[in-house]
């Protein structure tokens, strides 16, 4: 299968996540070289991961804009993962992250929906009932 053919196939919502994970990333690496640079030892650690961890989001990315199922392993993984951890920060320590709970929450409703897990090929279309529709909440449909 060929890039073109994914890229007609691909959903918004994934077009959305993928661009999303493409910010992350962006970041991530950027406060990763900026806190290695700094030349602080305390720091050394924190800055090994932003820099894993760019690098983790960025193939997720590449991942979603090629539909590939891996792809979307990873990111529904990054979301539960993220989205238990700032539930359990406002449970026991008082100081979650909305905005990192609303951007998990987003890619787990942005890519649930069945559209969706076909053109990842997680879902075969024979066992999906195409006579009712599907709610997309980030498509519109």
């Amino acid at each position: 299968m060929s890039v073109l053919a994914t890229t007609r196939n691909r959903p918004i919502s994934v077009t959305l996540v993928a661009v999303l994970a493409i910010v992350v990333a962006v970041y991530s690496l950027a406060s990763g070289g900026l806190t290695l640079r700094g030349g602080q030892d305390d720091q050394f650690w924190d800055g090994i991961f932003h820099l894993g961890l760019g690098v983790v989001v960025l193939a997720a990315a590449v991942g979603a804009f090629l539909t590939l199922s891996w792809g979307w392993v990873a990111f529904m993984t990054w979301a539960v993962v993220g989205l238990s951890h700032q539930i359990l920060r406002y449970l026991f320590f008082e100081d979650p992250n909305f905005a990192d709970m609303a951007v998990n929450a987003f890619a787990v409703l942005a890519l649930s929906p069945a559209d969706v897990q076909i053109a990842f090929g997680l879902r075969h279309t024979q066992n999906v009932d195409f006579s009712r529709a599907t709610r997309n909440p980030v498509d519109g449909d």
